[in-house]
């Protein structure tokens, strides 16, 4: 039995991505934290557990007394050398008292010792030394990496067919190719959609002023010819809800949820990606509930995209502490964000971006979507040929 050990922190991915990887060798997996981190325990062990790894919590005390927790540690060698064949120790994560402590524990046994380093995602060999290191394979879902940070989502599913698809990514990259001349129409109509969903109707009347709007003429043609929607007499009728929706802002993100699955055929590191991530966080007694417009995973981090079609003149910075809170709450300290707008953005928004590790696309690069969104999942790191 290979059994792998590891401390339980507030970032405790890489304790579990090297157990997810099938060329590394685990029958069990040891966690070592304090009574306060069992909620912490039971989340990881609901990921392995499926996963046939026998899993265990060892508790060590919560203090700062390196002698105690030394010999705590000094029991938990004693039960490994009895039952396991081989040991490996992760020093990945925990506080630096515990993991030194830890490690020279384990290093006494002359017990294998690794890291998972955090850029490039690769097992480093601490001990021995003549180990050669490895890119950990991309495993992780977004599901699991969400149970990690102690939240539950719901994946959408695509009600629309997948030649629908091809049409409306086609759709989406017209007009975001037009960002710049189209966004005064767009305005209107993401108006004109939010005004059926609030009077719960698929039908509405333009004014003769919208009636005369050269750039949502256009639009509304692009939507008949698409199939989605049917204008008549001054009436514009959605075809279905999911039809509406997509004129109120979701051709944004469904933009770009197909160019994230089209990058993926040139970046296998690219492990996971999903459209309308509903996820839902304990708050105390109250569950709180966040939307992620387009959530992937790549080279073992979260990525989570916020698509804004509206201005930020009023919310602007509300947008962006939101879109940083989520980031660190749910994805640890590798995960990254970013903000795609329809719309231009201050330069006081782009100061603020910039500060809080934001990424952004604004309208002048819509028309390079592509380009703009490889380069940036590519920073993510980790090696091309790497299996998805």
């Amino acid at each position: 039995m290979i059994t792998h050990v590891g401390i339980i922190d507030q970032d405790p991915v890489r304790l579990i991505t090297p157990l997810l990887d099938e060329a590394v060798p685990a029958d069990k997996m040891v966690f070592i934290g304090t009574e306060k981190q069992q909620k912490q325990y039971d989340r990881l062990a609901s990921i392995l557990i499926p996963r046939n790894i026998i899993v265990e919590f060892f508790i060590i005390p919560d203090i700062i007394n390196v002698t105690q927790i030394r010999q705590r540690l000094n029991q938990l060698a004693d039960q490994l050398k009895q039952d396991s064949r081989d040991v490996w120790f992760n020093a990945s994560c925990g506080l630096r008292h515990r993991l030194l402590s830890a490690y020279e524990v384990f290093r006494s046994f002359d017990w294998p010792i690794y890291v998972i380093e955090p850029f490039s995602d690769e097992m480093c060999w601490l001990f021995p030394n003549d180990r050669e290191q490895q890119q950990v394979q991309d495993r992780i879902q977004i599901t699991d990496y969400l149970t990690i940070f102690g939240a539950r989502c719901e994946l959408s599913d695509n009600p629309m067919p997948e030649s629908l698809n091809d049409q409306l990514w086609e759709l989406g990259q017209r007009w975001a190719s037009s960002a710049l001349e189209l966004g005064p129409g767009l305005a209107t109509l993401n108006y004109l959609a939010t005004t059926c969903r609030k009077e719960q109707i698929l039908h509405v009347e333009l004014s003769e002023k919208q009636q005369g709007y050269k750039e949502l003429g256009t639009l509304l043609t692009d939507l008949e010819e698409t199939g989605l929607a049917t204008y008549h007499d001054g009436i514009l009728t959605f075809k279905h809800e999911e039809a509406r929706r997509f004129a109120n802002g979701e051709w944004l993100e469904s933009l770009v949820h197909c160019t994230v699955r089209a990058i993926q055929n040139e970046l296998p590191t690219i492990q996971d990606h999903s459209l309308g991530v509903q996820v839902y966080r304990k708050i105390g007694e109250r569950e709180v509930r966040n939307e992620l417009d387009v959530a992937t995973i790549v080279n073992n981090k979260l990525h989570i995209i916020e698509c804004k079609t509206k201005g930020m003149r009023d919310d602007g910075d509300d947008t962006l502490y939101k879109l940083e809170s989520l980031r660190d709450l749910l994805g640890g300290l590798q995960a990254r964000a970013m903000l795609v707008s329809f719309r231009p953005l201050r330069h006081h928004d782009l100061v603020r971006a910039q500060d809080l590790g934001l990424a952004i696309i604004g309208p002048d690069q819509l028309g390079d979507l592509y380009t703009h969104l490889h380069e940036w999942l590519k920073g993510a790191g980790g090696e091309a040929h790497n299996p998805a």
